[in-house]
Formats: structure tokens, C-alpha cells, sequence
């Protein structure tokens, strides 16, 4: 039986998996800049093609266990709205880079079925 390790107030997140909402998460405070948990959720909707049903209430729990572990910071509230930008943080780079690592040998071996299954099917 697999025993999986709980995350914990005193250990990090990089110590841990990264589950894929933080992933994505971190992915585009990096490469698109400071925005807000609504707008985090839609991108993962969209470059997800709709395999992660994102909405702010399933991205916003990330983003707290990301600030929490000091992966991003959150700015002040702004506008009418009480609107909070969230930027990554330069632990939080490291924390996204151990989990792009970790995660890599499934992709590719998950490529590797695929470019086999297309061999063995072409016509």
C-alpha cells in the first residue's frame, strides 16, 4: 500500500510534489507576470484545454499554500473590487524548476507511449 506524504505548515513545498494548479500557477506568474487568482484561473482553463476545470475557488487554495511556503507574495487590495495581484518570488522560481524537474520523466515517458502508439497505427 502507497503511504503519501501530507504538506505541513513546517516543511516547504518544494519537498513535496507539486500539484499541478501550483505548477501552472507559478508557470504563469513567471512568464506572464503579476495578475490576480480570477485571471491565473482563466489562462489555466485555456491552455489546458479544458482539462483542469479552473475557477478562482480551486486556484485561490493554491495560491495561499504558495504564499504560505513563500513561493509568491501578494500585493495590497486595489479597486472597487478588493482586487489582489500575486507575483512569483525568487523561492518561488526554485520551487517551480524542482517541480518542472521532478515532473519531466513522466512527460516524457507518457511521449514515448505516444510516439509508440502512432508508429504502430500509421497506415
Amino acid at each position: 500500500m502507497t503511504h503519501y506524504k501530507t504538506m505541513t505548515e513546517a516543511e516547504p513545498l518544494s519537498r513535496h510534489a507539486l500539484k499541478s494548479y501550483s505548477l501552472f500557477v507559478l508557470y504563469f506568474l513567471l512568464t506572464r507576470g503579476p495578475m490576480s487568482g480570477y485571471e491565473l484561473a482563466q489562462l489555466i482553463k485555456e491552455h489546458s484545454h479544458g482539462q483542469f476545470k479552473a475557477t478562482a475557488g480551486n486556484v485561490y487554495p493554491r495560491l495561499h499554500e504558495l504564499k504560505e511556503a513563500g513561493d509568491v507574495r501578494a500585493g495590497e487590495p486595489t479597486g472597487g473590487r478588493e482586487k489582489i495581484v500575486y507575483e512569483i518570488t525568487e523561492q518561488g522560481k526554485q520551487t517551480l524548476r524542482e517541480g518542472a524537474l521532478e515532473k519531466r520523466p513522466l512527460v516524457a515517458d507518457l511521449l514515448k507511449i505516444i510516439d509508440h502508439v502512432l508508429a504502430l497505427t500509421a497506415s
